[in-house]
């Protein structure tokens, strides 16, 4: 597995010093977060577009990317929602395609209220699904879904609930997000990779700290995570291994020396 990065844990930082602080932390692959503001701000620009290929390609071996999802949700009972989502996932995948990207990472979709997700709540996921692997296709970018928290207005945070929709769209892949699967527990966890091992593409990992994801790794060393990451192995998997942390959980005032730090231990944690 090759260690990457998602640009997430940079938030603050623009293109160019997100490179320097993953290339000081040894990380050689990135996932870059479409809305990462310095880059989203001004994404429309070609020259904007442009920097980011050359610095992806001058800095990193190869990329992923994330999808926009802040204010976006395919299942959103605003029909204007639904519409905004889908349009921005068709520009992701443009991006993806200039960017020769491995994958591009979406979500599923979760009810608007605080309820169990209905039949009509599903169906417009499905319509959104429907629509976005055929632009893909054409445009010939790995779609990959990844699980979600067990929240109840979430879709797709259980294996069931997964393979459910995987068995729809054979071209649609999936990105592991263990974290997220361990907040079930450890054969949650295990059970994604036994039953979906063959479509997962991409791998976000990381901690899990009093039920809240995304900690760094080597500070919970969640005893579970080694056992995952052994039968994700054994499944055959063979590709990024992107770390993904929010710095909000550790100290929203770090440095770029605290977290290059943060970064160097969590990839010799990893590997």
């Amino acid at each position: 597995m090759e260690i990457s990065c998602s640009s997430l844990f940079l938030w603050d930082y623009g293109i160019d010093e997100i490179a320097e602080i993953l290339g000081q932390a040894g990380i050689e692959n990135i996932e870059f977060w479409a809305e990462t503001p310095e880059f989203w701000e001004h994404r429309h620009e070609a020259k904007v577009v442009e920097h980011l290929d050359d610095v992806i390609s001058t800095f990193f071996g190869h990329c992923t990317v994330h999808t926009p999802i802040l204010d976006l949700n395919p299942s959103s009972y605003n029909e204007h929602v639904r519409k905004a989502t889908i349009k921005e996932t068709f520009w992701a995948i443009d991006l993806s395609s200039k960017l020769d990207a491995r994958v591009l990472t979406i979500h599923p979709g979760n009810r608007t209220v605080h309820r169990q997700p209905s039949p009509e709540d599903m169906e417009w996921f499905l319509d959104y699904l429907t629509v976005c692997t055929g632009y893909a296709r054409e445009m010939d970018v790995v779609l990959a879904l990844e699980n979600l928290s067990p929240r109840l207005q979430n879709m797709c945070y259980e294996p069931s609930l997964m393979g459910d929709v995987l068995a729809k769209y054979p071209d649609l892949m999936m990105t592991f997000d263990i974290a997220h699967a361990l907040q079930t527990g450890q054969d949650n966890a295990l059970d994604f990779i036994n039953e979906h091992g063959g479509r997962i593409v991409n791998v976000h990992v990381g901690g899990v700290q009093n039920g809240t994801p995304h900690y760094p790794g080597h500070m919970t060393r969640n005893p579970e995570i080694s056992e995952i990451l052994n039968r994700l192995r054994i499944s055959g998997y063979d590709n990024d291994l992107t770390i993904e942390i929010d710095d909000k959980l550790i100290n929203q005032d770090m440095s770029k020396f605290d977290k290059i730090s943060i970064l160097i231990k969590e990839k010799e944690y990893f590997i």
